[in-house]
C-alpha cells in the first residue's frame, strides 16, 4: 500500500521422515499440472489488478476519476461515509513501479500460498487481510494524504506463508532460514517505510501482516503425512485436517469485529 502516493520460499519438505518425497507444492509443480488445478485466482488477482493500472494509464482523465472516487482519502471516509474506499484503494497504485511491485509479489507468493490454502481460504485471507490494512491505515494514518495499492494484502497472504511454515516446522527442512529470510524482507520494507519523506503507508502494511497471520493461524490447514507422494491439488486438499468449514462463526466474527471496528475509528476521528 502507497502512502500519499517483496523472494521465492519453496516448501521444501523432508523426503524419508516426513511428507515424502517433497512438500505437497513442490510434488505438484514437479509434474504437469492440470489446468483445474493452477493458481487461476491469483492469475486473476494479478489480471485484475495489472487491467485496472492499464486503463488508468491509457485514460490520464479514467485515472484521475478512479483515484478521486476510489482511493483511500480519509475525509470522505469519516465525514462522507464512504468505507468504500477502505476496498477500492486496495486495487489502485500510485505508478508503474508501484503496479510491478505488487503484481508481481502477487504472482510469486499466491502460486506457494494459493495451492495450499485453497482458492476459498487464499481470497479470504487476501481480502480481509487487505481490509485490515485499510483499517489500520485510517485508524493510524491520520486525516491528510491519500493511500492506494495492493500492499497491505500482499503482506497478509505473505504472513499466511510464514505461519503455515511455522505450524509445519516438523514437516519442512530448513523452516527456521526461510522464516528469518521473511523477517528479514518484513522488517527491512517497514524500516524503509518509517524513514523520514517516506511516501509508503506502513500502517496498512502492519494491518495486513497481522491479519493475514491471525486468518491464517486460525482457518489455514494442518496438513497429516500421506502415505504416498502427493501428485495434484485434489490430494493436497485430502490431506487438511482443518478445513474451512470448521470456522465459518469465527469468520464471521471477524468480519463482524473489523465492520464495528471501522465505524468505531469513524466515530473517534469525526470527534
Amino acid at each position: 500500500m502507497q502512502n500519499r502516493d517483496q523472494a521465492d520460499h519453496p516448501l521444501n519438505q523432508k523426503r524419508s521422515e516426513n511428507l515424502s518425497p517433497a512438500t505437497p507444492a513442490a510434488a505438484v509443480r514437479r509434474k504437469r499440472i492440470p489446468l483445474r488445478d493452477r493458481p487461476w485466482l491469483t492469475y486473476a488477482l494479478v489480471a485484475v489488478n495489472g487491467l485496472i493500472f492499464l486503463a488508468g494509464y491509457l485514460s490520464p482523465r479514467l485515472e484521475w476519476e478512479l483515484l478521486l472516487r476510489g482511493a483511500l482519502a480519509p475525509e470522505p471516509v469519516v465525514f462522507n461515509g464512504e468505507v468504500y474506499r477502505l476496498f477500492t484503494a486496495m486495487f489502485l497504485h500510485g505508478g508503474l513501479a508501484h503496479i510491478l511491485f505488487n503484481t508481481y509479489a502477487i504472482f510469486i507468493v499466491g502460486q506457494m500460498v494459493e495451492p495450499i490454502f485453497g482458492r476459498a481460504r487464499f481470497l479470504l485471507i487476501y481480502l480481509l487481510g487487505g481490509l485490515t490494512g485499510s483499517v489500520a491505515s485510517l485508524a493510524l494514518g491520520g486525516l491528510d494524504g491519500v493511500s492506494v495499492g495492493a500492499s497491505g494484502a500482499v503482506f497478509a497472504i505473505f504472513a499466511a506463508q510464514g505461519v503455515h511454515l511455522y505450524q509445519h516446522r516438523g514437516v519442512y527442512v530448513n523452516v527456521r532460514g526461510q522464516l528469518r529470510h521473511m523477517a528479514i524482507l518484513i522488517g527491512l520494507n517497514l524500516l524503509i517505510g518509517f524513514l523520514p519523506g517516506s511516501r509508503i503507508d506502513n500502517w496498512g502494511h502492519i494491518g495486513g501482516l497481522l491479519g493475514g497471520a491471525l486468518l491464517a493461524w486460525r482457518i489455514g490447514p494442518r496438513l497429516v503425512r500421506p502415505g504416498a507422494p502427493v501428485r495434484s491439488v485434489r490430494e493436497l486438499a485430502r490431506l487438511d485436517s482443518n478445513p474451512l468449514r470448521l470456522h465459518l462463526p469465527a469468520l464471521v466474527i471477524y468480519i463482524g469485529a473489523l465492520i464495528g471496528l471501522v465505524f468505531l475509528v469513524i466515530n473517534l476521528l469525526a470527534a
